[in-house]
């Protein structure tokens, strides 16, 4: 229980804190808000994935399986490593060029295994009455970062689409689309006042110098 709690705790501390001392040109305003509310459920979020993640495969794992209320297997070792790719997912959202596709598919992919886990958690609960306290708090916090992650995305995608694209489209080069030409080809135009692409051989400005 404190694992989770500690979780949430910090994130909505840091959410609170960066907002209020955000140097952001686009500071206090609502898509700002919502983008560093997304951006701390998500990187923060996978810090604590990539700590869960450990907790399954280092040496607490059998103390770990059996707070949930689970018995030790191989498969615990199996959902530590998913854990920990779901967190190397959500810190790399921390890079700015990344709020783009890696963002959209870092948290379909934390709804996909999170919403998978608290099913499994509901199932425990109400099959099995595992009312282990690990068990309880590991649904009630999955359910939680799901539904954030999603409606945060949603509204950052509606509220700062233009911030968006400029982030994304600035950061990494793009090759030209090549237009079509005069004579109906797929080549390159041209562009005003450039030397065309068969020069004279007799120009003075073409002669190679070694």
């Amino acid at each position: 229980m404190p694992f989770f709690i500690g979780q949430w705790v910090i994130l909505i501390i840091g959410w609170a804190a960066h907002t209020f001392f955000d140097r952001h040109a686009n500071r206090r305003t609502r898509a700002r808000a919502v983008e560093l509310g997304l951006l701390w459920v998500m990187v923060g979020g996978g810090v604590w994935a990539v700590l869960a993640g450990f907790s399954h495969i280092g040496p607490y794992a059998t103390q770990t399986a059996k707070q949930i209320g689970y018995v030790p297997s191989m498969f615990q070792w199996e959902v530590g490593w998913a854990d920990l790719a779901i967190g190397v997912l959500g810190i790399g959202c921390a890079w700015r060029r990344r709020r783009g596709s890696w963002l959209t598919a870092a948290v379909v992919a934390l709804a996909i295994s999170y919403g998978g886990d608290a099913i499994g958690h509901i199932m425990q609960v109400s099959k099995d009455h595992n009312l282990a306290s690990t068990n309880v708090w590991s649904l009630r916090s999955d359910l939680l970062q799901v539904v954030l992650a999603v409606a945060l995305l949603v509204a950052y995608r509606r509220t700062a689409p233009a911030t968006m694209v400029a982030a994304t489209s600035s950061a990494a080069p793009t090759r030209p689309s090549p237009s079509t030409g005069p004579t109906g080809s797929s080549q390159p135009a041209t562009p005003p006042n450039w030397p065309s692409a068969n020069p004279p051989t007799n120009h003075p400005s073409w002669t190679v110098r070694v």
